[in-house]
C-alpha cells in the first residue's frame, strides 16, 4: 500500500507543479457569460459573427447599444473606434459606451466571433466607475476546505489533484487503522506462534501506512490551505478602485484602526 501511495504522489505532483505555471492567457473566462449593474453603468457581454473581425465587431457593439439606450426601437448606426463606440441616430441620440476588453475566434466556415465586455453607462453624463481586470481574488472560507479555492480562482486540474490526494491520504488512515485493529485482534485469537507474529507483523506494517498516511494528508491539507491564499487564478473582472485602507474604528471595547486589502 506504501508503494501505490508513492506511486500516486508521483502522478499528482506534476499537476500541482502544472497548477502554478498554468497559462491564463488563454479565452477570457468572461466571454461565458457576465453581467453587472452598477449605480452609473451597466457592465456585460455581447458577441456578434462576421466575415471579418471588424464587421463583427461593429454587429457586437451594436448588440450593446440596442439592449440598452436603443430599446425604445430608435434606429442607429453603431461602429467601433478604437475602444470607444460610436452611435449615429436620429433624435439627438446620445449613448457613452466603451470597450473594456474584447476576444476573437476564427471558426472555419463562419467566420469570426467577438466577444466584446462593454461598459455603458445608464446617463451620458454619468461616470464610469473603474473597471481592471486581477489575478488576485479575495480571501475566501474555500482556503479551509482542499481544492475549493483552486477551482475557484479556475485551477479545476489542480484543485482536483488537491481533493484527490487528500481523499487518498485520508483512505489510507482509515484503511490502516481498521487493518492493524483486525490483525493485532486476530493475533490475541490464536495460539500459533508463527500466526501470531505474522498478524503483529501486518498490524505493525499498517500502522505505519496509517502514520504515512496521516503525515500525507497533513502536508496536502497546509499545501492546499498556503496554495489557496497565496496562488493567483485566472483574470477576472474587478469594478471600483484597487488598493488598500487604513480606516479608524472604535467600539465599546477598543478602538483602533482597521486594514481593509480589496482586490
Amino acid at each position: 500500500m506504501i508503494r501505490s501511495i508513492a506511486l500516486i504522489i508521483g502522478i499528482l505532483l506534476p499537476t500541482f507543479m502544472w497548477g502554478q505555471y498554468a497559462n491564463y492567457k488563454d479565452k477570457p473566462s468572461w466571454t461565458d457569460g457576465f453581467f453587472q449593474e452598477e449605480r452609473n453603468s451597466y457592465i456585460e457581454v455581447v458577441s456578434a459573427f462576421g466575415y471579418d473581425e471588424s464587421s463583427a465587431r461593429d454587429k457586437a457593439a451594436s448588440v450593446a447599444i440596442s439592449r440598452r439606450s436603443l430599446a425604445t426601437g430608435t434606429k442607429a448606426t453603431v461602429q467601433v473606434r478604437g475602444n470607444t463606440i460610436i452611435v449615429d441616430g436620429s433624435d439627438n441620440l446620445t449613448v457613452k459606451s466603451r470597450i473594456i476588453d474584447e476576444y476573437s475566434e476564427y471558426h472555419p466556415g463562419k467566420g469570426y466571433r467577438v466577444y466584446l465586455l462593454v461598459q455603458t453607462a445608464k446617463n451620458p453624463s454619468y461616470d464610469f466607475e473603474p473597471v481592471t481586470f486581477s489575478e488576485k481574488y479575495p480571501f475566501s472560507a474555500r482556503v479551509f476546505v482542499p481544492g475549493m479555492a483552486q477551482i475557484h480562482k479556475g485551477s479545476v486540474a489542480k484543485g482536483t489533484a488537491f481533493i484527490c490526494g487528500e481523499a487518498l491520504f485520508v483512505g489510507g488512515i482509515v484503511t490502516g487503522e481498521l487493518l492493524a485493529r483486525s490483525n493485532y485482534n486476530k493475533s490475541l485469537s490464536t495460539h500459533d506462534a508463527r500466526l501470531k507474529e505474522a498478524y503483529i507483523r501486518n498490524a505493525n506494517t499498517c500502522r505505519v501506512v496509517r502514520d504515512v498516511s496521516i503525515a500525507g494528508a497533513a502536508v496536502v491539507y497546509l499545501w492546499s490551505l498556503i496554495d489557496g491564499i497565496a496562488a493567483k487564478g485566472k483574470r477576472h473582472v474587478v469594478v471600483g478602485d484597487l488598493g488598500v485602507s487604513l480606516n479608524p474604528y472604535a467600539d465599546y471595547y477598543s478602538t483602533g484602526l482597521a486594514l481593509n486589502i480589496k482586490f
